[in-house]
């Protein structure tokens, strides 16, 4: 029997950079969220786009070496069932434009406006440090 998880969060961007980037502001309270996350067998889900735009930040900031070792990171976390990839549809991305459009005055980029749509459609919080996602009504881990 497959043992069902109570704990489900989506990672967003700046929780990956957060954890993979010493230097950033949010280093330690992301290394302490990932061991509550593991410690309470939490399944972490993220999508295409956002590993696309870790792996663009690591490039561009870090190196190659990092963002080719997030890539392993991904790997083997699903392979220990512990992160579902959550692959972005044409009908969440319209949704996602949808949502864009809708909120000319927040700092959205077209990635946060399709993890809010799969947040929303898959009811969990976001593990992010971006306010805009409470703006929009998604509920922020931990809440």
């Amino acid at each position: 029997m497959c043992k069902v998880r109570a704990v489900k969060a989506f990672v967003d961007t700046g929780a990956w950079v957060a954890l993979l980037a010493p230097g950033d502001v949010h280093h330690a309270h992301a290394r302490e969220t990932l061991a509550e996350l593991l410690s309470r067998n939490a399944l972490m889900v993220t999508s295409n786009y956002i590993i696309d735009e870790t792996v663009t930040w690591l490039r561009m900031r870090a190196g190659y070496a990092d963002a080719a070792a997030f890539r392993d990171i991904i790997a083997r976390s699903q392979e220990c069932n512990r992160l579902h990839l959550a692959w972005v549809s044409e009908s969440v991305e319209q949704k996602a434009w949808e949502l864009f459009t809708q909120h000319p005055g927040l700092k959205l980029s077209l990635t946060d406006c399709t993890s809010a749509v799969l947040v929303a459609e898959l009811k969990l919080a976001v593990w992010t440090y971006d306010s805009d996602f409470a703006a929009l009504g998604c509920r922020v881990w931990p809440d």
